[in-house]
């Protein structure tokens, strides 16, 4: 929709001048800097916000990560300052260079990415809200490897176009949420990669598949892409070390086709899901515990929710 058809309320301008505001006196500052005034802000959030204390030290009481009631007092407070960090970081990465990016994002293992395009056939670039998803992809794509990034467009326009000339400033390129799939399969088919982030709550149009130990409903798509056209997953992750994003692409997993639609595609989304669980487990610092993961759950007497998936599907998962 364009802004010419999209009424703006007076609330889309005051947060566009708001922002507006930030931008010009944060893009100016250095980036420990910024990274350092995101750690204040996300502990006063910490301070002032009982109700997303309450949901991340419930997801990690919950998560089967077997924490003490100290760790979990200081991962909760670490997740607020992590974040704060992560949005303000967001600006400055916005301006930056690809010196700067050079700069403030490591990245190892980008043969895994140059294989998975020689190969022709498209691949799912799967990753989490786990460390500083954004600045992968922008990284990535100053390095010469571009994909598709799949994303909601926000509610305000104004600042839409900011987010998506972020988002493509490097040469990457944006798929919006609706209508996803159709598009998604279209740029597949011409050998390119779309990046998926798998671990938000899928509601009544998910999957259940095992996640930290709970039963959590997972969007298909990604699954069912992978074993539809027999593409790769190429799995990459990041994390926060001494003021510099680190961001370490895995090598290529690959979920064999026994010809059942279903049971491949549940097959491949508890795999990818395992993989951002073994992730979260060796650091939980910087997954995204104030997200409701869990909100969803399984009702067998609701016929709108994916049934479990039955106990052989489940022991072969475990042999991928």
């Amino acid at each position: 929709m364009t802004l010419a058809k999209t009424k703006i309320r007076f609330r889309y301008r005051l947060e566009y001048a708001l922002f507006r505001a930030l931008d010009g006196i944060l893009a100016a500052l250095p980036w420990n800097l910024i990274l350092t005034l995101g750690e204040m802000v996300g502990l006063l959030f910490w301070a002032l916000d009982a109700r997303h204390r309450r949901v991340v030290r419930r997801n990690l009481r919950s998560s089967n990560l077997s924490l003490t009631s100290k760790q979990i007092d200081g991962l909760t407070r670490h997740t607020f300052t992590h974040y704060g960090s992560f949005f303000l970081s967001l600006i400055k990465l916005r301006h930056a260079s690809r010196e700067e990016l050079q700069q403030w994002v490591h990245i190892r293992g980008l043969e895994y990415f140059d294989e998975a395009q020689r190969e022709g056939k498209g691949f799912i670039q799967l990753t989490g809200h786990y460390g500083h998803w954004e600045a992968i992809a922008l990284a990535q794509s100053a390095e010469g490897r571009s994909l598709y990034v799949i994303g909601r467009a926000l509610d305000n326009p104004l600042l839409e176009k900011i987010s998506i000339d972020f988002r493509t400033r490097m040469g990457n390129r944006v798929i919006l949420k609706d209508g996803a799939l159709r598009e998604s399969i279209k740029v597949l088919k011409e050998g390119c990669g779309v990046g998926f982030l798998l671990d938000q709550d899928g509601l009544g149009g998910g999957i259940f598949v095992k996640f930290l130990g709970q039963w959590a409903s997972t969007h298909p798509s990604a699954g069912a892409l992978v074993t539809k056209y027999q593409i790769p997953i190429l799995p990459v992750f990041s994390w926060m070390d001494q003021g510099r994003i680190q961001v370490q692409f895995q090598p290529l997993v690959r979920i064999p086709n026994s010809g059942d639609a279903d049971r491949d595609t549940w097959v491949a989304t508890q795999v990818m899901t395992r993989l951002l669980e073994a992730q979260i487990h060796r650091d939980p610092r910087w997954w995204f515990w104030l997200h409701n993961r869990f909100k969803t759950r399984p009702n067998p007497q609701d016929p709108g929710l994916s049934p479990l998936p039955p106990k052989e599907w489940v022991e072969l998962s475990k042999s991928i």
